[in-house]
Parts: C-alpha cells; structure tokens; sequence
C-alpha cells in the first residue's frame, strides 16, 4: 500500500479535504479518509501528485473509502498545451 497523501473534494464546490492513497484494484482508488465527511454517491476530484482523478465514491466504512475512477488527467502532459493556449 502506497499511503501517498491527497487532497480531495465534492463536486461542483467542496473545499479540499486531506486523505491517503492506499492503493488501486483496477479502476478503482483506495483511500484513508479519516476525518472526511464524505457520502456514498458523491462525486469527487481528487488531487494525487501532478494527476486528478475524477470518479464516484461507491464505498465509505467510516476510515476507508473506494472511488471508481472516471476520468484522469496528467496536468504535467497539458502544462505545453495550456502554455500554447495561454490557460
């Protein structure tokens, strides 16, 4: 298990909250998400190093949650295209 640190947050405008990687089963990421509020359903953006994570939380037991994973973006890959495009 990795226990890298996140940042995560509800969509459309939660504010960050702090959370561990605890690792991945296929599309779905593996959180600590001690000290979260957090419903199942909600839909989340998740900050991981230079990747975001988009997906739902389809498991939360209190400490550990589970995110099915929709949708990644490598903000390191578009940092030439948005300096191309001024963003």
């Amino acid at each position: 298990m990795s226990n890298r640190a996140v940042r995560l947050r509800c969509l459309p405008d939660g504010a960050f909250q702090n959370a561990s990687e605890l690792g991945w089963k296929g599309r779905t990421l593996e959180l600590d998400i001690t000290g979260c509020e957090l419903s199942q359903g909600v839909l989340l953006e998740i900050e991981a190093g230079s990747m975001l994570y988009f997906g739902e939380l389809v498991r939360n037991d209190g400490s550990t949650a589970s995110v099915s994973v929709e949708h990644s973006l490598d903000r390191a890959k578009l940092e030439p295209i948005q300096q191309t495009w001024g963003g």
